[in-house]
């Protein structure tokens, strides 16, 4: 079973590469997403471990990353709080509940034993969530199940820009047109579009400049977003608006659209403008140009279950974290102990403890 310790996700080796070959449906299974994880978005001294089933007809792949020592001896998943979706990484012909038992196998023979395996952002209803989670238990891991985030959506294949404003609440409808109206009276707006590596740099400093005004907290991994922009603008996925008032920089919003799905990952505007619901007007001059332009098939709202974000997409849907002591440890065996004690004392209550049961 391969093991591939920092590997270059830009030119990957063969059998790595084979776990990329399909066409993936999202933008956060692509070998430069991951490539720009490692680089920029895990923290420093962090090992990046990708094992590996590797067959004829396909190959199957678990993206980890090693976690401080402080909590043990650790795998996690190779996301960070950008994540949007995380998974096993796997062809359409793999058999997971072959790969998947292989892969731990070999995970569970290092030494030192390793203490917990943690993964998140999975989709609950993908079938690599169930292998997984009955993998890990068929390995004699104590196997703990918990919701990670929520995810607002809707499906807006052949969905006009018009057909999308009727369908919002009049509250919202009603002060995005009284606050644009007085904005362009006003004559101090200009905006921008990028959807290409065209002025990026400009792009990129103004889109900062917005963010530091903003009422958002410090990014964590602070290269991490603007080279995440230019990626998205060398793959030709970035649809970045920043609105100026007087000329200053006042209100951004960061899509990336990719396979006919449009991710809004950042969105913020400078606090000392709070009053002219620039946030509002920019978010909906977003949606009114991709659903021209683009056409996507979807529209998601990133992550979180911000009260917010349902009047302007509807649905919703959940991202779920499967972990795993290694009771051959310690240190596992007291972390599973005290996990399924939690799941007993949930159940007791009638509480909801897994996507699975």
């Amino acid at each position: 079973m391969p093991l591939y310790i920092n590997p270059d996700f830009r030119r990957p080796p063969i059998g790595l590469a084979h776990a990329f070959a399909a066409d993936p449906d999202s933008f956060f299974q692509l070998p430069a997403w991951y490539g720009l994880m490692a680089h920029c978005g895990v923290s420093q001294g962090t090992e990046i471990r990708v094992y590996t089933d590797e067959r004829p007809a396909t190959t199957t792949a678990l993206l980890l990353q090693t976690t401080g020592a402080e909590n043990g001896r650790r795998l996690a998943s190779l996301t960070n709080a950008h994540s949007l979706e995380h998974g096993v990484l796997h062809g359409s012909g793999a058999n997971l509940e072959t790969a998947l038992a292989a892969i731990l196998s070999e995970i569970l023979t290092e030494k030192p034993h390793w203490d917990c395996l943690s993964l998140s952002e999975l989709d609950p209803l993908e079938p690599g969530y169930a292998a997984l989670a009955g993998a890990l238990r068929r390995a004699g891991l104590l196997v703990e199940c918990a919701f990670g985030s929520g995810t607002w959506y809707e499906e807006t294949a052949g969905l006009s820009f018009l057909d999308y404003l009727a369908a919002r609440p009049a509250e919202l409808r009603n002060t995005w047109r009284r606050k644009r109206r007085k904005l362009v009276q006003s004559g101090r707006l200009t905006k921008r579009f990028f959807d290409n590596d065209s002025g990026i740099d400009q792009a990129i400093a103004d889109y900062q400049s917005v963010y530091a005004a903003s009422w958002k907290p410090a990014e964590f991994f602070p290269d991490f977003v603007p080279a995440l922009i230019r990626l998205a603008a060398e793959l030709r996925g970035l649809r970045l608006g920043i609105y100026y008032l007087d000329g200053i920089p006042a209100a951004a919003q960061f899509w990336i659209m990719w396979n006919r799905r449009a991710f809004i990952c950042k969105l913020a505007h400078d606090k000392r403008f709070d009053a002219l619901s620039l946030g509002t007007i920019l978010t909906m001059e977003m949606f009114e140009r991709v659903l021209a332009d683009d056409r996507p098939r979807e529209i998601s709202l990133g992550r979180g279950d911000d009260p917010y974000k349902k009047m302007w997409l509807p649905k919703r849907r959940e991202r779920w974290g499967i972990s795993a002591a290694n009771p051959r440890t310690l240190r596992g065996l007291r972390l599973g102990l005290r996990w399924q004690a939690a799941t007993v004392y949930h159940r007791l209550r009638r509480e909801r403890v897994s996507p699975l049961s």
